[in-house]
């Protein structure tokens, strides 16, 4: 007997929801798996995949979403990228009737096992029945074995060549031969937490900000330009549409803000050269604390990717020090999710993100031996002569709406 695919006899995805939700009291938790429906049927919506049905287990343990055959396979693709599910199983719903368990068992069994294989069933059982999860694993088993004499079929509950999984849960029973993990977790993306993401191009800023949607934020990307190119340009909206693909709605809008007549007023009229990067940082919590003045955004934080791993034409220290004076222009905190990653992870997880993400050249000014000293600093700041011309910068600022239809 040979192998063949089983997922031609599933018809439903088993949805286990993140640790995380399971640990919220019941109120929060209950609002927190309706958000995560809400999004998967936005995402599959999005994406033109139809779903027949969908439902919460009675024991709330499992969201299930039934599909045409032809359909898992494109579904499992798209449940990999939504946050907040620890992980799926592609499966056949039957009911908890042990002749029927048995049967569609054996039909799944015929399509994994091969002669000489040792196998093992993983029995889990919720809910009132005339049997444990013990009998399942006894009678399903002997029937296997039985059923298949000529593959001399061995039972290994600690090492087995395959595992096949039964969860009886009530009225119906789901039988299955994968867990498959996301790669995310996390929780689910809820509207009512705004974040800006303050990126000048560096593929950190990007992953700041996707580790906050990550913990469930709308994120609303600023880009600083200081390069003025339009390549550039495309790059950037290259990597946010790369991470559109997480998303439960069919676009972002970005918001661009050319920095570089600012920076080149402040080196223009400014002698000492190593304080242009503390100074470009600040000239940006000005321009989003002023941002953050509308009421309609409710915004509640900001991100920035900075790392400590010398990984960008910014220096590490001036940017870690200077956090401090976004305070004088703004109440809202900083995020700095991957101040504590190694730059091998942060690679990895841009990895994990895509593949295509575009490294960018986001600053043409790369001054060197940048320094920073506070008190100087805020004394040299409020004496530059530059408010106009940052209030030209936002006048001008650019939005750019890019959407799951964008051919970038």
């Amino acid at each position: 007997m040979q192998q063949s695919n089983p997922l031609k006899y599933y018809n439903i995805i088993l949805i286990r929801y993140s640790g995380e939700i399971w640990l919220k009291s019941i109120k929060v938790k209950m609002r927190m798996i309706k958000t995560l429906i809400n999004n998967i049927k936005k995402m599959f919506d999005l994406e033109n995949i139809p779903y027949t049905k969908y439902q919460l287990s009675k024991d709330a343990a499992r969201i299930l979403f039934f599909f045409k055959n032809e359909d898992i396979s494109k579904a499992i693709d798209i449940f990999k990228r939504i946050f907040g599910i620890y992980s799926i199983s592609p499966a056949l719903r039957t009911s908890s009737n042990m002749k029927n368990i048995s049967e569609k068992t054996i039909d799944i069994a015929k399509c994994i096992l091969i002669k000489g294989d040792t196998f093992a069933l993983r029995v889990k059982r919720s809910g009132n029945h005339n049997f444990k999860s013990q009998d399942v694993a006894k009678e399903v088993g002997k029937k296997i074995i039985d059923n298949f004499q000529n593959l001399k079929l061995k039972v290994d509950l600690s090492n087995p060549n395959k595992r096949i999984f039964i969860e009886v849960r009530n009225e119906f029973t789901y039988i299955f031969t994968d867990i498959i993990k996301s790669e995310w977790e996390g929780l689910p993306i809820e509207h009512n937490k705004k974040i800006i993401v303050m990126d000048i191009g560096r593929q950190s800023d990007l992953l700041a900000g996707f580790f906050l949607m990550r913990r469930g934020c709308v994120i609303y990307p600023i880009l600083f330009d200081l390069t003025n190119k339009n390549e550039i340009l495309n790059e950037w909206i290259f990597n946010w549409n790369q991470v559109l693909k997480y998303v439960p709605f069919s676009k972002i809008k970005l918001v661009k803000i050319n920095l570089m007549k600012v920076v080149d007023e402040v080196i223009e009229n400014h002698q000492e050269k190593t304080d242009i990067c503390a100074i470009c940082r600040i000239i940006r919590f000005e321009i989003i604390s002023k941002l953050l003045k509308d009421p309609n955004k409710e915004i509640k934080a900001l991100t920035d990717g900075i790392n400590n791993n010398h990984s960008s034409f910014c220096n590490d220290v001036v940017d870690l020090q200077s956090i401090s004076l976004n305070y004088h222009f703004s109440n809202y905190p900083i995020f700095t999710p991957l101040i504590g990653l190694e730059l091998s992870r942060i690679q990895g997880f841009l990895i994990k993100i895509s593949k295509n993400l575009n490294k960018i050249d986001y600053c043409k000014y790369k001054p060197k031996n940048q320094q920073i000293d506070i008190k100087k600093l805020k004394k040299l700041y409020s004496s530059l002569k530059i408010r106009e011309t940052i209030k030209n910068a936002i006048d001008n600022l650019e939005e750019i709406a890019i959407s799951s239809k964008n051919s970038y």
